[in-house]
């Protein structure tokens, strides 16, 4: 499938660009996916798209960075969003859709961990009651970056059965479905630790959430969204009217440990 094979797997994480900006056409392309009403996992919540130049790497570096380091960038895209329920796995569905876009316009990005969400909209000088939720610094990978691919987790150690003690049957991955999974599992998560799992049923794919000591709530739930992003992304690249994710309750009992979150569901 053109868009698994092509963008999907071939989005990587970058920490070192090239010095020059990123044209104004393509900022454009992004703006017009960010205002585009599939982009986004609720509806409902206001969200805003700004771009920063590279001067907004002195103005965020004591308040947002990757493992606490701040990346150099000529571009930064800073996502803003309503306060409400579910806000911040709506931001990650939104900026991981703008990161595959990104790579689908030949340019790299890099997800910079928020240490302080008020200091870095005060350091941008932004005057809005939305919440800074997401920064990703972007542009043009340079050419001697030798950045590996980090190691993401198998589709057996993601995929259960209809519920967490039963083993997925395999005999149910159709392939469009197969390649949604795959997606998933190439999704990036916090330190790449990817504590979810997916529940596959006949009729429903069922996100739950591992406990981590290492990721916070706030990371937590941007680690959520991602991942629903990219199964959501490479389902509707063949079926445009795809059902979308729900955070309604599941329909049977998924046999949850008490220490196992249920996220959220989706109709395959």
């Amino acid at each position: 499938m053109k868009y698994y094979e092509e963008i999907v797997k071939n989005r990587q994480s970058c920490r070192s660009f090239e010095d020059i900006s990123v044209e104004f056409e393509k900022i454009e392309a992004i703006t017009d996916y960010h205002e585009d009403e599939e982009s986004d996992l609720v509806d409902e919540i206001k969200t805003e798209l700004k771009f920063y130049g590279s001067k907004a790497y002195g103005l965020l570096k004591d308040s947002v960075g990757y493992n606490g380091i701040c990346i150099k960038a000529p571009q930064y895209a800073v996502l803003y969003s309503e306060k409400a329920d579910h806000y911040l796995e709506n931001a990650g569905y939104i900026i991981q859709g703008i990161t595959l876009k990104m790579t689908e316009l030949g340019l790299a990005a890099c997800w910079l961990t928020i240490n302080d969400a008020e200091a870095a909209k005060a350091a941008l000088g932004e005057d809005t009651d939305l919440e800074l939720a997401c920064v990703l610094a972007f542009g043009y990978r340079a050419k001697d970056n030798e950045e590996k691919k980090a190691p993401k987790i198998s589709l057996d150690e993601l995929c259960m059965g209809p519920d967490f003690k039963t083993e997925v049957n395999t005999d149910l991955f159709y392939h469009e479905l197969e390649d949604s999974l795959r997606a998933s599992a190439h999704a990036q998560s916090f330190q790449n630790l990817q504590p979810y799992r997916m529940l596959v049923d006949p009729t429903t794919v069922h996100l739950v959430g591992l406990p981590s000591e290492m990721t916070n709530d706030y990371d937590t739930k941007l680690n959520y969204g991602i991942v629903m992003f990219n199964f959501y992304s490479v389902m509707w690249a063949v079926r445009p009217q795809a059902p979308r994710w729900s955070f309604d309750a599941p329909e049977h009992d998924l046999k949850l440990p008490d220490d196992v979150e249920y996220v959220a569901k989706i109709k395959i």
